[in-house]
């Protein structure tokens, strides 16, 4: 599995109902094709966001977007760099 990343634009500010929406649809199509959402960014503004998956290769995220009729501005293969969390603030979160 790799790491990918999506990049979308929005015309105009994306809704809760229509983040929610699209978030369910896709869903499904992502199951089918083997991959999985990670976590998501949207802008303050709302009409920008990138999303992160793990997937065998960027065409089953693509594929799975297209299936959706969910649109996007491309996607991109990435490796992750992470800052590891110290042992005091592993221990504060447990």
């Amino acid at each position: 599995m790799v790491h990918l990343i999506v990049e979308q634009t929005f015309e105009t500010p994306l809704t809760d109902e229509e983040h929610g929406r699209l978030g369910q649809t896709l869903d499904k199509c992502l199951e089918a094709y083997g991959a999985r959402w990670m976590r998501s960014y949207l802008s303050t503004d709302r009409r920008r966001m990138v999303c992160e998956f793990q997937a065998a290769d960027a065409e089953a995220v693509r594929t799975s977007y297209r299936s959706a009729g969910v649109n996007f501005d491309r996607v991109w293969t990435a490796e992750l760099y992470a800052r590891e969390p110290r042992a005091n603030e592993a221990n504060a979160r447990t």
